[in-house]
């Protein structure tokens, strides 16, 4: 069973090949025949029209994997540099505190800056931000101490303004424990009308993921510090509402992907990027997230887990047609060969 996976990766590996967006002239006039596999054209429409020009400009990295025969476009994607950081106390908030822990350590930052003028209008927001946490936590003793936090972040943050001010940047950074440097992969699409010539067992982009993303990925990471891979996922849903479309924006429309599909369908295109990409929610750090992408699901892997990762998706495929085999084995052998009491029954 392991030679049916390794022979469809080896006819794949064969077929295929990556291709950075601007290696040929002649690509800028291939691009209007790209159709994005999902309902929609906005990532094709981003291929024809504004790709070319963000690739030169250094805004991303666009890039074309190639069927080797044919030269038809299959997969497109691109690269990012992105970052992900620990904020100052954050490690102490469970997650539906963030929001209003945020909005009361701006409203004290402000009260220790405000002018006279300004004194009722910022106690305003000191209270509406204390309402908050009291809405949200309800606890006294969790509230006392999510106080207690603020006050030390506060002081904190002082004294890295301070720090900044010193160095003549205050208003061009933004104070935080830790970074760490990461890639953000976009524009994920495949191209519909690309047929592969022989039947696979897994999804296209599984191969085009961890054969040729990733080796791309360790390739960069052996040349610049590379810890984290993210993406953005098109889930807007919870149990208890529809489907959330946001405002369409020119450059990317991450939810045109998945319109008109349910709930589930989309539930399940983000299941693929967990069970089939190994991809884990964000939990530990923040990532920085554009507003056209506000309400996207986070999604993020570590660097030096994704051979490791490589290796288990692929095992766990040969598993799933080993016991399909055995499976359609068992059934024939049933078909062939009726039990007992069937034979009995039918001699009767």
């Amino acid at each position: 069973m392991e030679y049916a996976i390794e022979a469809q990766k080896n006819y794949l590996k064969e077929n295929l090949e990556i291709e950075p967006l601007r290696k040929f002239d002649s690509t800028k006039d291939e691009l209007y025949k790209f159709k994005q596999a999902a309902k929609g054209s906005n990532i094709s429409s981003y291929l024809r029209n504004n790709a070319w020009s963000d690739d030169c400009e250094r805004n991303t990295k666009v890039f074309l994997v190639r069927d080797k025969t044919s030269k038809q476009i299959v997969f497109n994607f691109s690269l990012n540099c992105g970052i992900l950081y620990e904020d100052f106390l954050d490690d102490k908030l469970k997650d539906e505190e963030k929001i209003v822990f945020k909005k009361y350590v701006e409203a004290l930052s402000r009260l220790k800056e405000c002018d006279e003028k300004e004194q009722n209008q910022v106690n305003e927001q000191l209270n509406k931000a204390m309402g908050d946490i009291w809405e949200v936590v309800e606890e006294p003793d969790r509230v006392s101490k999510l106080m207690s936090l603020a006050k030390d972040k506060v002081e904190i943050l002082e004294e890295k303004n301070k720090e900044a001010e010193d160095t003549h940047d205050k208003e061009h950074t933004q104070a935080v424990k830790e970074t760490f440097p990461a890639i953000d992969i976009k524009f994920l699409c495949r191209n519909k009308d690309y047929v592969p010539q022989i039947r696979l067992d897994f999804k296209l982009g599984v191969y085009v993921f961890w054969e040729i993303i990733v080796p791309h990925i360790l390739e960069i990471s052996e040349l610049v510090g590379c810890k984290y891979v993210y993406l953005f996922a098109a889930d807007r849903t919870n149990e208890d509402t529809n489907i959330n479309v946001p405002m369409w924006t020119p450059d990317y429309d991450p939810d045109e992907e998945y319109e008109g599909k349910s709930e589930n369908d989309v539930r399940k295109l983000v299941a693929y990027y967990i069970n089939e990409l190994k991809f884990e929610n964000i939990s530990k750090y923040t990532i920085l997230k554009p507003s056209f992408e506000r309400t996207c699901f986070t999604l993020v892997q570590e660097v030096s887990k994704l051979e490791e990762n490589r290796e288990m998706i692929w095992q766990s495929h040969m598993l799933d047609i080993e016991a399909n085999y055995q499976s359609d084995l068992t059934i024939a052998a049933t078909t062939d060969h009726p039990s007992s009491d069937q034979s009995t029954s039918d001699k009767d």
